[in-house]
């Protein structure tokens, strides 16, 4: 496994769906405002905090950025969440919920999206 690191960029896997947890409340106490990530062998239900993060979680952010963005919106320092966003981060990519991006990845997400 990596070592994170500001500079690690990460994406969401292809094969993870995500639903708002409103539809499955029963699966968690801290429902408001999480989200359900559902993917073959397992169900993961991240609360509102991690909700942030999963959606800066992008391909085209690295983890300095999305650390800040997780401070921006929660409205908190960076140091206050630097360790929680990377042990989030950490723990998404052992579950296989995250991966980093392959070149391919990169040049695919670098392209502006086609309306069809």
């Amino acid at each position: 496994m990596s070592t994170l690191d500001d500079n690690t960029t990460l994406v969401r896997r292809m094969d993870v769906t995500a639903r708002m947890t409103g539809q499955v409340a029963e699966l968690s106490e801290r429902t408001e405002g999480g989200v359900l990530l559902e993917t073959w062998v397992g169900r993961y239900v991240i609360d509102s905090e991690g909700r942030v993060v999963w959606l800066l979680i992008d391909g085209q952010r690295n983890l300095g950025q999305v650390v800040d963005g997780v401070a921006e919106r929660l409205g908190l320092s960076t140091d206050e969440v630097r360790r929680p966003v990377y042990d989030l981060c950490e723990r998404l990519l052992e579950l296989g919920l995250v991966e980093e991006p392959t070149a391919a990845d990169s040049v695919a997400l670098a392209q502006p999206a086609v309306a069809g």
